[in-house]
């Protein structure tokens, strides 16, 4: 007798193929078979009407950011995930050398909200992490900025030999541990302060275990081309896969070159690289307010950063150095998306602003909206989230349609904290499946689970996942396609999508009718699991 018997299901094996009607046995969380009059089940669902896909897996995540305070993520599952592929934009809580000062720590991965759950090595994090009870699977890339942390401090400065070999020691230990790669953010301190010389040697580390290069690049505006060049740049010299994180153009000037753009990614897989990329669906970024303020002057930490605002001089000194002088090698983004884009999405110390607009706030205190930012990033010790208006949906859907494009949240919520997040965090893949693959028709439907599933599986090295198959692990989502959508939007994140119906991991229901079981069947998925 199986243990779970889902029938008449639209099945979508997770590798493109066409979609056909049939039946899926599980036996001891494993799929045993697939077909008709299979026998009995110890659980039987009819899923007449309904599609089956194999769990979702998420190509970019914040989780290991936040999972130590929300181990159930339940804005995950809600979404049909199963799996999330975190430790992006090379902001981790390891390994942080111990007695690193907190308000460091919280510099490092980007928040203040974060605690002080930081650990000397990637070890200590990860046994943390397989120690608890959590919702969906976990698999960790290990973070640029707490590895040069730890090999030369915040220092704005080029690496030396021994720099970089402490560095590639560090990240050894980290592959060891299991990390599936090296990540780095590079519009972010301390990771703006590297050069490319410093990229290749240290990824060198990941590419002899096997291993992956994803980066949040060094621009995705004035910069874009030269950043993406790098990372090719990275994948042919340090000899390793790569993936540009969360790929988009950002600010109205750059708009008519995404198409340039990604013509240079083609070539470099023509020319036998492999450089992929990952997107969210939606045309708006979510980022810390300090990454568009050039990086000398963030040396110190963004607690520090928000002190120095108080001297007159060096609020001056950004002030030209954003509207006057506009220098390409970083993003620019108060001058080409606006402050009045800017939506105020976290401030711990004046949440009464959380929702408004940085233009907004400068209207009601009588000021412009830069001076408004200065004040609000001193009252906040450095630490302002925001939610950016600076993509258009013609390149959205150029990117998602993409065929070396997988689909990723780039989330990070924290329930109980966050009063307001980017949407999203609770509602991108419901919007990718009902929005873009649907009701635009960028892809056909097998395609569109295909980059949730058997894509990201393969290119991560994702043993088990992915695919409807005999012998994989019961990860599964049954979903409505006709009417799966997104509701959470920038008013409202917390809106519940539409569509989902059940969420199995293991073969245990660990989400029916859009509500959490309480059974968590998270692991996390060590390298020995990897390619």
């Amino acid at each position: 007798m199986f243990d779970l018997l889902i029938k008449n299901a639209t099945i979508y094996d997770g590798s493109g193929a066409p979609s056909y009607v049939s039946d899926v046995a599980v036996k001891d969380g494993k799929i045993a078979a697939i077909g008709k009059e299979l026998g009995s089940a110890a659980e039987t669902v009819d899923a007449e009407g309904l599609a089956l896909a194999p769990g979702f897996i998420d190509s970019h995540s914040h989780a290991d950011n936040s999972i130590l305070w929300h181990p159930e993520r339940t804005h995950v599952l809600r979404q049909g995930i199963t799996t999330e592929i975190a430790g992006q934009c090379g902001v981790t809580l390891s390994p942080v050398p111990a007695g690193t000062p907190l308000s460091i720590c919280k510099s490092l991965v980007g928040s203040s909200e974060y605690g002080d759950n930081f650990f000397p090595t990637m070890q200590e994090e990860l046994d943390a992490v397989r120690r608890m009870k959590m919702g969906p699977n976990q698999a960790y890339f290990a973070g640029h900025a707490a590895i040069r942390y730890s090999a030369m401090g915040y220092e704005n400065r080029k690496a030396n030999d021994e720099d970089i070999a402490n560095m590639q020691q560090l990240l050894e230990d980290c592959m060891e541990a299991g990390a599936l790669g090296f990540s780095t953010g590079l519009s972010y301190t301390p990771g703006i302060y590297s050069d490319s010389r410093e990229l290749i040697e240290v990824t060198r580390a990941a590419a002899r275990h096997g291993g992956m290069y994803v980066s949040h690049s060094r621009s995705e505006s004035a910069g874009l081309f030269k950043a993406v060049q790098e990372c090719i740049d990275i994948a042919r010299y340090a000899n390793i896969p790569v993936n540009i994180s969360h790929l988009k153009v950002v600010g109205k000037t750059f708009w008519p070159r995404c198409g340039e753009m990604l013509a240079m990614i083609d070539k470099a897989n023509r020319e036998g690289l492999k450089v992929t990329m990952d997107a969210y669906p939606y045309v708006a970024v979510s980022t810390s307010t300090t990454s568009a303020i050039p990086a000398r002057f963030l040396d110190k930490g963004k607690e520090a950063f928000g002190e120095s605002l108080k001297d007159p001089k060096i609020v001056e000194e950004i002030r030209k150095e954003i509207f006057e002088i506009d220098d390409p090698s970083w993003d620019n983004s108060a001058y080409h998306v606006g402050l009045d884009k800017f939506l105020i999405a976290g401030a711990d110390y004046t949440p009464e602003y959380q929702g408004k607009t940085y233009a907004q706030v400068g209207e009601e205190w009588g000021m412009d909206p830069f001076d408004a930012m200065v004040k609000l990033l001193i009252a906040n010790k450095g630490q302002i989230r925001d939610i950016r208006f600076g993509m258009c949906e013609e390149n959205l859907e150029a990117i998602l349609s993409h065929p070396l494009c997988s689909l990723g949240t780039d989330g990070s919520f924290v329930k109980g904290r966050d009063k307001m997040s980017h949407p999203r965090a609770f509602g991108s893949f419901p919007r990718f499946l009902g929005r873009y693959v649907r009701e635009r028709k960028i892809m056909s439907r097998e395609e569109g689970i295909h980059r949730m599933t058997g894509m990201p599986a393969t290119r991560f090295g994702l043993t088990g996942k992915g695919y409807i198959r005999p012998g994989m692990d019961a990860d599964l989502v049954l979903f409505d396609y006709d009417t799966v959508i997104d509701q959470a939007d920038f008013n409202d994140c917390f809106k519940p999508n539409i569509g989902i119906h059940r969420v199995y991991m293991n073969g245990k229901p660990v989400l029916q009718d859009n509500e959490p079981t309480g059974i968590l069947e998270g692991q996390y998925l060590m390298r020995s699991k990897m390619r």
